[in-house]
């Protein structure tokens, strides 16, 4: 009799082995273990929700960081902010247990992009010193290209930073946190696949057909399987198993398979074993905070808090801290000494306020609005008395000719005005890159190039000269009528050594705000303009953000929202809380 022995089968274990001739660790007998990780992420429900729900949990709302480090941060490299980087760089981390991270230099050594590096697709050395990377490692025609580590005294050129999780004993490559759950990982694909299988055969094969003529050709027996389906076997597929031994003298036997071992089993039971120890092997305690419900639990908003506090005090953190500090370490080498890089935290559901709070702390306008209500309807806006109120503003404030102007923004808050901070030092840092490629670019040009005002870059220049960096020289080209003046802009430092000293002056530059026309008006409006408008414009002065905030405490309102009251566009029905006017921040230095 031909017989067939099933073993009960255990979850794939990696084997590290050096390629002969080639110096590379292989990850997995057949080099390929990261893409069995892979699959079992693309095929199991419950594990790949658990994964995505951990990144978004981890990654959260972004990231924050110091002014001088917000450029680098919405641009990481080329292509993504650095955001966009992290939610790739966690999804390593949690699905193999590290990542990788492509560095690259500048020509000035500072690293210039970061970039994630796909993990399937790079192997290593035994000390990890070296990385090859290939985009199919089961094609063999193709040629891996190989990297150093990352290094920091050797700033040249692509690196890679390979990041893995502390695992005892753990060899070459990272392992994933999951890793003791991967038996029932497969075991919930396994199952799937047999719910599947019954689903479109009806059920498993029940019947067993021993026929005793003999052990006929596999042509044969193909004819014979064909001949029993068509005849005894309905359109959903074959539900019996044809054995054939050579006996004459029995008869053919028909046995009854009855139920197949899944199906003797709680079905509810298996998958909810499967179920628990998969959370177990993720060290999650509440399931709903990651979108899967437990049969006879509703999962209310105070257990998912509490849940996800817990969750998050026992395994957010921590990897949060992991990737604060790894980028923190890393924006460092971009010449920012205190990156200040933390996540922004998030929350699985939002908090929920009472009727009764809401009365307490909303502003009416909000509550009508939520209401769906138009108060341009049902209220006409009061003329304000200004007589007493402009007045504060005189008691405050420094007149703005004592200022330069370095850069304006219409729209402000906070984190726009570190911004505005980066970008004042960027743009000297910009120059000065241009001068040392060209020393006798003008002002003209790196307007043009870089985007700004010429008077900005003047003020640049100016303070470039003033702090010693660059060294102007005048040279007169040609005679007469056709002599020129040519002006000379020599680094006194190698471009690099610059570079390092220049940070954001936050004890010379200064944050103040001018009260200013709107886009589309001008002083051709003043005469149509409210006493308050008029006057605060007519003192032509520069505030302070606690000067504007005591202001509006004197007042009773946000001056910065408010403006100067209500405004009615001429020959329409449409109104604006604010006037023509607006707060415009500035960042300026002292003349």
């Amino acid at each position: 009799m031909d017989l067939r022995v099933l073993t009960f089968a255990e979850a794939k274990q990696p084997e590290f082995k050096e390629k002969k001739g080639e110096g590379y660790i292989q990850y997995g007998d057949r080099n390929d273990y990261p893409n069995y990780l892979v699959d079992l992420f693309n095929k199991s429900a419950k594990h790949n929700a658990i994964i995505k729900s951990k990144v978004h949990y981890i990654t959260a709302n972004g990231w924050k960081g110091s002014p001088e480090a917000e450029p680098f941060i919405k641009k990481v490299n080329r292509m993504e902010s650095l955001e966009e980087l992290t939610r790739k760089v966690s999804l390593d981390a949690e699905l193999f247990g590290g990542y990788y991270l492509e560095i690259i230099w500048s020509v000035t050594k500072q690293l210039a992009e970061i970039w994630h590096c796909d993990y399937t697709k790079v192997r290593t050395n035994k000390d990890n010193t070296q990385f090859w990377y290939k985009e199919q490692w089961a094609d063999r025609n193709e040629k891996p290209m190989v990297y150093a580590a990352f290094n920091p005294a050797n700033p040249v050129g692509k690196q890679i930073l390979y990041v893995k999780e502390y695992r005892p004993n753990m060899g070459y490559y990272s392992l994933p946190g999951y890793f003791g759950a991967l038996n029932y990982i497969e075991s919930d694909i396994e199952v799937s696949k047999h719910v599947l299988g019954n689903a479109q055969t009806g059920f498993s094969a029940s019947k067993l057909i021993t026929l005793p003529n003999g052990e006929p050709s596999d042509e044969e027996k193909r004819n014979i399987e064909k001949r029993f389906t068509n005849r005894f076997s309905g359109s959903d597929g074959k539900k019996f198993i044809l054995a054939f031994v050579n006996d004459t003298q029995r008869k053919p036997i028909v046995d009854d398979l009855g139920t197949s071992d899944i199906t003797k089993e709680d079905f509810g039971r298996v998958d909810s074993l499967i179920q628990t120890n998969i959370f177990s092997g993720h060290q999650i305690t509440t399931p709903s905070i990651f979108g899967i419900a437990e049969a006879g639990k509703l999962g209310s908003r105070s257990e998912m808090r509490d849940g996800y506090e817990i969750f998050k005090n026992t395994y957010v953190n921590s990897k949060q801290m992991h990737l604060e500090g790894v980028f923190n370490m890393l924006f460092k080498y971009r010449g920012i000494e205190e990156p200040e890089l933390a996540i922004i935290p998030t929350e699985p559901i939002g908090f929920e306020f009472t009727e009764n709070i809401l009365k307490e702390i909303a502003p009416k306008e909000w509550l009508l609005e939520k209401a769906g209500i138009d108060i341009s309807k049902y209220e006409t806006p009061q003329q304000m008395q200004f007589t007493d109120e402009f007045s504060v503003f005189f008691e405050f404030g420094e007149a703005k000719d004592g200022f330069n102007i370095w850069k304006q923004r219409r729209r402000f808050n906070d984190d726009s005005e570190y911004q505005m901070f980066a970008e004042v030092n960027q743009l000297q840092a910009n120059v000065l890159d241009l001068m040392a490629k060209d020393k006798r670019i003008t002002p003209e040009v790196l307007a043009t190039t870089l985007e700004q005002s010429e008077d900005t870059i003047k003020q640049v220049i100016k303070k470039l000269i003033e702090s010693g960096y660059i060294k102007p020289s005048e040279y007169v080209i040609g005679e007469g009528i056709d002599s020129n003046t040519i002006i000379e802009h020599t680094l006194t430092e190698p471009l690099a050594d610059i570079l390092t000293k220049i940070k954001p002056q936050t004890k010379e530059l200064l944050i103040r705000y001018s009260y200013e026309w709107k886009d589309g008006f001008s002083d051709a409006d003043i005469d149509t303009s409210r006493p308050f408008c008029k006057y605060l414009l007519k003192a032509d002065k520069m505030y302070s953000r606690s000067e504007i905030e005591t202001i509006s405490a004197r007042l009773g309102y946000s001056v910065f929202d408010r403006g100067g009251g209500w405004y009615t566009k001429p020959n329409t029905n449409k109104h604006s809380p604010s006037c023509r006017h607006e707060w415009i921040s500035n960042i300026v230095t002292r003349k």
